[in-house]
């Protein structure tokens, strides 16, 4: 891991202490969470949003065929299910 050095205000030193205090964690943790957020978000400001299951697997879905055309139509087919 890489070292850096800030300056930071008396203020922001204050709060940045407390925040660690109360998580319980080191003031650089919560530095370098603050850094990777503000690296996570476009330079309009919104954040990147991470793709969703469906969109990392679309190319895959319906190119499995189950043979069974009416499974959630089809009552038979849902005896029991969410028990």
């Amino acid at each position: 891991m890489k070292t850096i050095t800030i300056k930071v205000s008396e203020e922001l030193d204050a709060r940045l202490t407390l925040r660690a205090k109360r998580r319980g964690v080191s003031k650089s943790e919560i530095a370098r969470e603050a850094i990777r957020r503000d690296l996570e978000t476009n330079e309009s400001g919104e954040v990147k949003e991470e793709p969703s299951a469906y969109d990392i697997m679309k190319g895959g879905c319906g190119i499995i065929d189950s043979g069974v055309t009416d499974l959630a139509t089809n009552p038979k087919h849902m005896e029991g299910f969410g028990q």
